[in-house]
C-alpha cells in the first residue's frame, strides 16, 4: 500500500546501504510512488552521502526516482539537482583540476576499479549518470546547473584521453547528449566550437577498435561494444537531427 509506505517511510530512512537498496527496489519502475516522493526523502539520501560517505547505493536510489517506467519526473529532477548543488563538494565528486584529473586517470588504469562497487570511480560514474538523468527530457533548470558542474572542456578532456575506459566514456557522452545537445534551449558552444568534431574523431577510433576486435565472444569488450553501438549512435543521431544543428552554419 503506497499510502501506508509513505506514512511509515521513516522506518526505511536509515543510513545502511542494504536499506538504501531495499528502498530503491520498492520505488523501481513505480511511477506513481516516484511522483509522491517528498523533498524530505531526497534530502535524507543526499545527507546520507554527506555524513556516511560516498556510497553508490545512495546515488542509485536518486537515479531511480528521477526516471520511472521510461518517463522523466520533473519535480524529482529539480529537487535532486537542487539538493546536490546545495550540499556541494561532499557529494559532487569531480576531477576538474590538473591534480585530481591525474587521479581519475590512475583510477581508470587500475582494472579492478571497473568492477569494484566501493571504488570512487564507480561513484563518479554513477554521479555523472545521475546528472544525465536529471537533465533528460529537456529540463532547462537542471541543464543550466549541470553546465557549470561539468563543462564541455572537461568532457572532451576525459573522453579523448587514451586511458579512458568505456564505462566512463559512456557516462560522459550520455551526459553530453542530454545536457548539451537534446536541450530545450540552444547550447551555442556545441555548434560553434570544435568540441563535437574532436569527439567525432575519438568516436572513429573507438569504432575501429570494436570492428577490429576479436570475434571470440568470451574475450569481447562488451562495455566498449555497447558504448559504440548504443551511446555513440544516439549522440550522433541526436546531434544531426537537432533543430539547432539545422540552423548552424558550422554544421552546414
Amino acid at each position: 500500500n503506497q499510502t501506508l509506505l509513505h506514512k511509515n517511510l521513516d522506518l526505511f530512512l536509515t543510513p545502511g546501504l542494504l536499506e538504501a537498496e531495499t528502498v530503491r527496489a520498492i520505488f523501481q519502475d513505480n511511477i506513481q510512488l516516484c511522483n509522491e516522493v517528498t523533498e524530505r526523502v531526497v534530502q535524507h539520501f543526499v545527507h546520507c552521502i554527506e555524513t556516511h560517505g560516498r556510497h553508490v547505493q545512495y546515488l542509485r536510489f536518486l537515479q531511480t526516482i528521477v526516471k520511472s517506467e521510461g518517463s522523466f519526473i520533473r519535480k524529482c529532477q529539480d529537487t535532486v539537482m537542487a539538493e546536490l548543488v546545495n550540499v556541494g563538494e561532499e557529494v559532487l565528486l569531480f576531477y576538474n583540476d590538473k591534480v585530481s584529473f591525474q587521479t581519475l586517470v590512475e583510477l581508470m588504469c587500475a582494472e579492478g576499479h571497473r568492477i569494484d562497487q566501493s571504488s570512487p570511480l564507480t561513484y563518479h560514474i554513477n554521479l555523472v549518470q545521475l546528472l544525465a538523468c536529471c537533465t533528460e527530457g529537456k529540463n532547462v533548470y537542471t541543464e543550466i546547473k549541470c553546465h557549470s558542474l561539468l563543462p564541455l572542456d572537461d568532457i572532451v578532456r576525459v573522453v579523448t584521453h587514451p586511458d579512458c575506459i568505456p564505462e566512463v566514456k559512456n557516462a560522459y557522452i550520455n551526459f553530453l547528449n542530454h545536457c548539451y545537445i537534446d536541450t530545450e534551449v540552444e547550447m551555442k558552444e556545441i555548434y560553434t566550437s570544435n568540441h563535437m568534431w574532436t569527439l567525432f574523431e575519438n568516436f572513429l577510433v573507438d569504432m575501429a577498435m570494436v570492428c577490429n576486435a576479436t570475434h571470440d565472444r568470451k574475450h569481447a569488450d562488451r562495455a566498449m561494444e555497447d558504448y559504440v553501438t548504443i551511446t555513440v549512435m544516439q549522440v550522433i543521431t541526436t546531434f544531426f537531427n537537432s533543430p539547432f544543428s539545422d540552423q548552424s552554419t558550422t554544421v552546414q
